[in-house]
């Protein structure tokens, strides 16, 4: 996934307040959080995938996806 991508699926929309992205990092203010991950992926000179701030994007986009598809299901139940 490219960064354009990855800013038109992440950027202007509504998140919670907390979200746990991997067993060792939680997100407690998102809006900053996205910020300051694409700062460091727009200076990163090297191959996209090594850098931390995109993985991180990656991570924080799976735990979303995670986390409604969990909603869903309780919705559903």
């Amino acid at each position: 996934m490219n960064m354009d991508e990855l800013k038109h699926e992440l950027l202007g929309k509504s998140y919670p307040n907390e979200i746990q992205i991997s067993k060792d990092q939680r997100i407690i203010d998102v809006d900053k959080f996205l910020k300051t991950q694409f700062i460091i992926v727009e200076n990163w000179t090297r191959d996209l995938v090594k850098c931390p701030g995109y993985v991180r994007l990656l991570k924080f986009r799976k735990a979303i996806s995670e986390e409604t598809i969990e909603n869903n299901n309780l919705i559903k139940q």
